[in-house]
């Protein structure tokens, strides 16, 4: 029942209807939603839980440990006055509730399908918004404006879909009608054409990339590469020339003295978060005050100037054993789908090990990200590393019970 209810919770904190409709938000309906769910969790019998065994939960209580003394100690704002803090907390709660009451494969299914249906409804529902006017002039170009407020920014919006587009690997697993895979090829199209609509260099990167390397190392790279050359001029002569225009900055910076502009803003943010953390050394300022203590605004827009300027020595070295948990748990994951497959029993890991390559590549695109934006706090790390660490403690169960003989072997998988 609570994979479930966690798969509605994805929809609400993604799509935001209560930002949409606004008799709805009045009534508090993901709040009351989270605290429905948490009270069932409380009153479910201990026997049904799963144990907070992996190392990714060592690696994000480690991680919450730094960001609370950060918090504590943070001369520019309390932490009760700290939304930013206050919303990582929910995010956490989240991981507790997913990592004890998500027990079998079949439940982790159910969840990741749900993230990207989630992430399906909430680009539809921009991209129709779109079509009916709704966007707006920036940078010399008109963007798409997603529904909502919590990611109404651009930049933000497309580098979020961005992220989530590689968890559609695991689905390909599933696919047993052709209307599976439409699906599939809708969600790719629609990703990549909300993600044109942006204007966010950052997300067009991400995106081309992800389509071109899996190519690139496919065993059937030479039938799909032909697909690829004859797409790329389809999709690009698809945009504006406003917003070609924008996209052609990313080789060449002089087009556009805002392209100049906002590569400073970024190179600000890092040594901004280097001069934060000269000054504040062991917690760093505290979550969301990069600006504070600098007198600007803005934010850090960068990763690394927002570790380590905001959470300090402790938070950079927890964020970085972070994501160290994150290596860790796909090496593991790749030994054990090894030697499932060496026991011809390689269809019985491959779900779990499709979900551990997409929790990659999200990792690696939201790093990529932070070049350009302050995403530490960010809702998507503790997501993917949940996805990831049930799928480690899954694929180590098939493990054990492969060398007990309770799973009988099939034909070997190759992928």
């Amino acid at each position: 029942m609570i994979p479930w209810l966690l798969v509605g919770y994805m929809w609400l904190f993604v799509h935001r209807p209560h930002e949409i409709w606004t008799k709805i938000g009045e009534l508090r309906i993901v709040l009351l939603y989270m605290i429905g769910v948490f009270i069932m969790w409380m009153i479910a019998s201990p026997d049904t839980k799963r144990p907070l065994g992996n190392i990714f939960t060592l690696g994000i209580f480690t991680f919450a440990f730094a960001l609370g003394l950060s918090t504590l100690f943070s001369p520019y704002m309390s932490p009760f006055d700290n939304a930013t803090y206050q919303d990582w907390l929910k995010y956490l709660a989240f991981f507790v509730i997913f990592m004890t009451s998500v027990k079998t494969e079949k439940n982790l299914k159910v969840v990741v399908t749900g993230f990207v249906i989630a992430f399906f409804l909430f680009m539809a529902h921009s991209y129709r918004g779109y079509l009916l006017g709704n966007a707006f002039y920036s940078a010399g170009a008109y963007r798409i404006r997603p529904v909502g407020i919590t990611f109404t920014n651009a930049n933000d919006y497309g580098t979020i879909i961005a992220c989530a587009l590689p968890m559609i690997f695991p689905l390909v697993t599933l696919c047993k009608k052709y209307w599976h895979y439409l699906f599939i090829l809708g969600y790719v199209l629609l990703t990549l054409r909300s993600v044109m609509l942006t204007g966010s260099r950052t997300a067009f990167i991400m995106v081309i990339s992800l389509a071109v390397l899996p190519v690139l190392f496919s065993r059937y790279r030479f039938r799909v590469i032909p697909f690829v050359f004859l797409a790329a001029p389809i999709g690009w002569l698809s945009m504006s020339e406003e917003m070609q225009t924008r996209y052609m900055t990313i080789v060449d910076s002089s087009i556009s003295q805002e392209a100049n502009e906002n590569m400073a803003g970024r190179t600000e943010g890092f040594w901004g978060g280097l001069e934060n953390w000269q000054n504040n050394p062991i917690f760093g300022v505290g979550p969301s005050c990069h600006g504070l203590p600098l007198g600007t605004p803005f934010r850090s827009h960068n990763l690394i100037g927002e570790v380590v300027g905001e959470t300090g020595t402790l938070g950079a070295l927890a964020f970085l054993f972070l994501l160290s948990c994150f290596g860790i748990n796909h090496y593991n994951i790749w030994k054990n789908y090894k030697y499932l497959k060496e026991k011809n029993l390689g269809k019985e890991g491959l779900y779990c090990w499709r979900v551990s390559l997409a929790v990659v590549y999200g990792v690696v695109m939201l790093q990529f990200q932070g070049l350009g934006l302050h995403n530490a706090l960010h809702f998507t790390w503790i997501w993917f590393g949940a996805f990831q660490a049930l799928a480690a403690e899954i694929m180590q169960e098939k493990v054990n019970e492969a060398k007990q003989g309770k799973l009988s072997p099939s034909l070997p998988v190759n992928r």
